[in-house]
């Protein structure tokens, strides 16, 4: 069963470029989990795995990236099947649009466990692209 996953779209204080150069760069993910939460962190530019309050480890590696796209995917490690979609399109020379979208293949019993949590934290990370960069 798929469960879809979209996060809001929000406005980031820099170019579209340095957003995506930061994002792909998987040792910056850290920088836009909510860290009380987040256990067990490992990461290298390709690849990052980590553990949700020491429920369930997601692995994720690097599958891509495109003009205004980063392309993410499950690892081994990870209990469910999924891909991440980072898009960032320019408004301005000083301003962008980042959303993240995951399609999640999972049961139906995790999919109700799993949803509104994976839902919250895109929408954490999504929200803390700005910042993570402005610390940079």
């Amino acid at each position: 069963m798929m469960l879809k996953i979209i996060s809001d779209k929000i406005s980031i204080r820099s170019n579209a470029l340095d957003c995506l150069e930061y994002l792909s760069n998987l040792n910056n993910y850290k920088n836009l989990f909510p860290l009380e939460k987040i256990n067990n962190w490992e990461s290298s530019t390709e690849h990052c795995k980590f553990s949700i309050q020491n429920t369930y480890t997601l692995d994720i590696k690097k599958q891509g990236l495109e003009s205004n796209s980063i392309y993410l995917v499950s690892a081994e490690k990870s209990p469910f099947r999924f891909k991440i979609k980072v898009e960032i399109h320019e408004k301005d020379s000083l301003n962008c649009i980042a959303q993240i979208t995951c399609d999640a293949n999972v049961n139906p019993i995790l999919k109700v466990l799993v949803g509104k949590p994976l839902n919250e934290l895109f929408n954490y990370m999504a929200n803390n692209i700005e910042k993570a960069i402005l610390l940079e």
